[in-house]
């Protein structure tokens, strides 16, 4: 992994995180996730554009320079993998607001996932409370929980749902699901988050926003999940019974694959 910090006036190699930062201390930080290929932050700008507003609705007082840094960071550096950006809450208590924030980003390198293995899910029983209604926040230890369990099962990922019973997300991806004609994601009011690849698919085809019961799910004729590292990435089974079709999920895979900058055979 290859990390930075903002100096205030530029981008810093860093090894740390000071113990003092409350992003540390209790999860007091904001991020957005993105694939880097060849030097360039795929979706940069709407990634940016989420970042300052979950900025402005925590009230973290983030400097847009450190933000704006970030694309030419990447292109210097060469980079190419995975990166997140951090913003910290920075020093203070825990009700101190946020007026020095800190920004560190991340890359690491990873394999890149196979487009034609399609994903088995599970559904996980534990209710899941998304933090500021799906913000993206560094509290992210009951996704972890929950992905782990489900990989220690031999699952890929795990269905998360809310206290009302609503489909929210997986883990670490949004869901979309499809009945007929029908295709369907859930609702930003459930905690689903508002992501870039989301946000891509229903700019592609009709998607209805909608509270989704467990039985919505599991009588889904197809389900695919999305995310910036995977694109969009098909779903075969639920709780191990195979879905009846994979059409819309593959066909937007490819079509995501042809928009980006990621390698293609």
């Amino acid at each position: 992994m290859t990390a930075w910090q903002w100096t205030g006036t530029a981008f810093a190699p860093c090894a740390s995180l000071p113990l003092t930062d409350r992003g540390f201390r209790y999860g007091m930080a904001l991020f957005e996730s993105l694939r880097v290929a060849r030097g360039v932050g795929e979706f940069f700008e709407p990634h940016l554009a989420r970042l300052i507003q979950a900025c402005g609705e925590r009230e973290f007082a983030v400097d847009d320079t450190a933000l704006r840094a970030v694309a030419p960071l990447f292109h210097d550096a060469a980079c190419e993998g995975f990166a997140r950006i951090y913003v910290t809450a920075g020093d203070g208590a825990p009700t101190a607001p946020a007026g020095q924030p800190r920004v560190f980003v991340f890359v690491e390198n990873r394999a890149a996932p196979d487009p034609d293995n399609a994903w088995e899910l599970t559904l996980h029983d534990e209710t899941y409370h998304a933090p500021f209604g799906g913000l993206k926040t560094a509290n992210y230890w009951f996704n972890a929980d929950a992905l782990a369990r489900a990989r220690r099962r031999e699952f890929d990922e795990a269905l998360l749902f809310n206290d009302r019973a609503e489909l929210v997300s997986a883990c670490c991806a949004n869901v979309f699901v499809l009945h007929g004609d029908r295709l369907s994601t859930p609702a930003r009011a459930t905690g689903a988050r508002a992501g870039v690849v989301r946000e891509w698919v229903m700019a592609r085809r009709p998607v209805e926003e909608r509270r989704l019961r467990r039985e919505d799910v599991t009588t889904a004729e197809e389900i695919f999940v999305t995310n910036s590292w995977l694109g969009v990435q098909p779903v075969a089974t639920l709780e191990g019974r195979p879905l009846a079709r994979r059409i819309v999920g593959p066909t937007l895979a490819a079509e995501f694959a042809a928009e980006t900058t990621r390698p293609r055979d």
